[in-house]
């Protein structure tokens, strides 16, 4: 099969995903978030690593750095300089960990779930942008669909 046409193959497959959709959205949604923090900041400041390692950061007993490295797919090595420089803008904080003298663990401070805030008040933003063109009743629907979706998803966990 040719290139051309192979790539055409893919694309083909990937509309019929709802994962793939479901993917692709979101990245957007995470562009268009970031870019508005960062714009409103004056410099890059909030970076793609960032947003996909505050989810899980919402524990408030705060999580393990290997429990972190692992939920993201990466070595203890490779979160450890991202987790220095949340702690350097104080948005989290890193403590022993009561349980495991050995172990750290990164807790939220109120700076980084006002981040958190700030940030989410940014996608809120871009839903009503959104809203404006899907309309009132479609975004309603596609936002309880989603978040079923979602409980479906964790309940896979």
């Amino acid at each position: 099969m040719k290139r051309k046409d192979a790539l055409e193959d893919v694309k083909r497959l990937q509309a019929s995903s709802l994962g793939y959709v479901l993917i692709r959205c979101g990245q957007l949604f995470n562009e268009l978030g970031m870019q508005a923090v960062n714009s409103e900041a004056g410099y890059p400041m909030m970076r793609e690593v960032h947003a996909r390692m505050l989810p899980y950061l919402e524990n408030p007993d705060g999580v393990r750095i290997t429990e972190l490295a692992r939920s993201l797919g990466v070595t203890k090595q490779a979160v450890q300089p991202v987790i220095a420089e949340l702690a350097e803008f104080g948005a989290v904080r890193i403590e022993p960990d009561p349980d495991d003298a050995r172990a750290r663990r990164v807790l939220l401070t109120e700076k980084g779930i006002a981040a958190m805030r700030h940030g989410t008040t940014k996608l809120v933003e871009i839903d009503r942008r959104v809203a404006k063109r899907l309309g009132a009743d479609e975004t309603r629907e596609l936002h309880g669909l989603l978040t079923r979706l979602l409980e479906v998803l964790k309940a896979q966990d």
